[in-house]
């Protein structure tokens, strides 16, 4: 049975499309399919915090959409957060569908801790910007809302019974998890149904690909 990711049934979905407000003072990120569902990135310090529930946040200057989180990390001068800002279905594990990654942003949380850098840490900091430019355009990098692409065949038929209940990140293998060390404020915090684990690496020999439309028939 296919669930939403705040669900406690056999089957663990995440949200597989996102709403991002972007505020003065934060962003906050909330799935269409469960509006109270969602948490908030403070743009000051990075402190994440759950909606629990309120909505009520104010007029954004800006509302765009997203397709997973991939992850946070802290460098000299704050948080940034990593969003899937484009995907391309390209085939099914197990008859659910498999993403490609197409695009990847960060958001920089770091506006307080910015101004108390010194010069050196400023050289520093730029430096690092520079290789989280990179890290936005790593290729190949696939994944799945509705269940684990890290685990093969063999090893699935040994898991236990209510495996697939649990949250995608636990179900993947962290020695083939690219985005691990990234995951980990956002476990801390149970956001388990924004966790998107990402796989890298040519596998799509492993899936069934999805079809491509047919052309029509020119005429003669």
């Amino acid at each position: 049975m296919e669930i939403s990711a705040n669900s406690t049934t056999e089957h663990f979905k995440l949200y597989t499309q996102l709403e991002l407000y972007e505020f003065q003072d934060k962003f906050v990120i909330r799935s269409p399919e469960s509006p109270t569902d969602g948490f908030s990135i403070s743009r000051f310090d990075g402190n994440i915090e759950k909606l629990n529930g309120d909505i009520s946040f104010g007029n954004p200057s800006k509302v765009s959409t997203i397709y997973g989180v991939a992850g946070t990390i802290r460098l000299l001068a704050g948080s940034h957060i990593l969003l899937i800002t484009s995907r391309k279905e390209v085939g099914n594990y197990l008859g659910f569908p498999v993403f490609l990654v197409m695009s990847m942003k960060f958001l920089s949380c770091n506006e307080e801790a910015s101004r108390h850098l010194t010069r050196q840490e400023k050289r520093d900091e730029a430096y690092f910007m520079n290789l989280l430019r990179m890290v936005e355009s790593t290729p190949g990098l696939y994944y799945s809302y509705e269940t684990d692409i890290t685990v093969n065949l063999q090893r699935r038929c040994n898991l236990a019974k209510g495996w697939m209940s649990k949250p995608v990140w636990k179900q993947a293998d962290p020695r083939f998890v690219w985005n691990k060390n990234l995951l980990e404020e956002l476990i801390e915090n149970k956001l388990d149904g924004f966790i998107v684990p990402l796989l890298q690496g040519n596998i799509l020999k492993f899936f069934s690909p999805t079809p491509i439309p047919s052309s029509p028939p020119s005429p003669h």
